[in-house]
């Protein structure tokens, strides 16, 4: 789910979503129309959360705090044990049964970060489903960010033949 706050997900529908969900992965993103209101603890259930450090922040009330302790107490309120946190140019910080794992950012040219988040879950999410280990899918969801930042706006999606190349270069 990515829910960017518009009012079409409301409360009878993300519960809806969430009772009959086999697999949840949401993504709330904040914006000046819904700012401090559209925050990830509005979901009953979530099985993996991707969301960037100010979403997390928003979500603890907590904008001073180590974002490392921030991201381990959201887990527990939420009970999500999967929770990857976009950190921009650091990266991605996930947390897992295996504890926190920091993945740095490959990005070298950034041109336009608009919807970099919406392409690390969108590959990001059916990893998870599918049980990669977390810290492959940091990884992977590090090199789409890197290739979607190279391209204005949603101009084009990231090609999939481009994204091997580009981690077969990462690799080598």
């Amino acid at each position: 789910v990515a829910d960017f706050g518009h009012g079409m997900l409301n409360k009878d529908l993300i519960n809806l979503i969430s009772r009959k969900a086999k697999f949840l992965a949401v993504n709330t993103q904040s914006n000046a129309g819904n700012m401090g209101y559209n925050i990830i603890t509005k979901y009953p259930r979530i099985d993996y959360v991707c969301t960037d450090e100010r979403e997390i922040r928003l979500a603890s009330l907590d904008k001073n705090s180590a974002l490392e302790a921030l991201i381990k107490n959201l887990s527990k309120k939420i009970s999500c044990g999967k929770i990857i946190t976009t950190t921009g140019p650091l990266g991605c910080i996930i947390f897992s049964s295996n504890g926190l794992v920091k993945i740095p950012a490959f990005s070298e040219i950034v041109i336009d970060t608009m919807g970099a988040g919406d392409a690390f879950l969108s590959i990001t999410a059916p990893l998870v489903a599918t049980g990669v280990p977390m810290e492959i899918i940091g990884f992977v969801g590090n090199a789409v960010g890197a290739l979607k930042v190279k391209i204005i706006g949603n101009k084009e999606p990231i090609d999939k033949v481009a994204l091997y190349k580009y981690i077969t270069s990462l690799m080598a």
